[in-house]
């Protein structure tokens, strides 16, 4: 199944709306409940929180949708990604290896110091 990649950034349109449709549901609905308008108005709460999440999800990726330079923006960003060579994974273990043990090494010289300085401090208060 190939897609283009115009199509791929709608399918990435809908996906955040679903997302932005979530997140301000439950923006809403915590601040709803920390105002106490939950209980207050719980007949239609509920109901109105969710027309305006729906709303502002589609009103913010349509703004987004809208404007052509973010479009072209957004379609050079993917076909630039497309020529990335990525890592294989052999490669990829290998350098994970070689961040952990750097890691180490400087978190044991990073107590070292931090003993020390201690013990010295611990003498000169002392």
């Amino acid at each position: 199944m190939t897609k283009d990649d115009s199509t791929w950034l709608n399918i990435c349109y809908v996906v955040g709306t679903l997302m932005l449709i979530y997140v301000s549901w439950k923006a809403l609905n915590s601040i709803g409940v920390f105002v106490g308008w939950a209980d207050d108005y719980s007949l239609w709460f509920s109901q109105v929180v969710g027309a305006i999440s729906v709303v502002a999800g589609i009103a913010v990726v349509y703004s987004v949708r809208k404007n052509k330079d973010n479009h072209d923006y957004y379609l050079a960003s993917i076909a630039e990604l497309r020529k990335v060579t990525w890592p294989t994974w052999p490669d990829t273990k290998k350098m994970t290896l070689i961040v952990v043990v750097v890691v180490g090494i400087f978190s044991v010289i990073l107590a070292v110091f931090d003993l020390g300085f201690a013990w010295l401090l611990k003498k000169i208060i002392s």
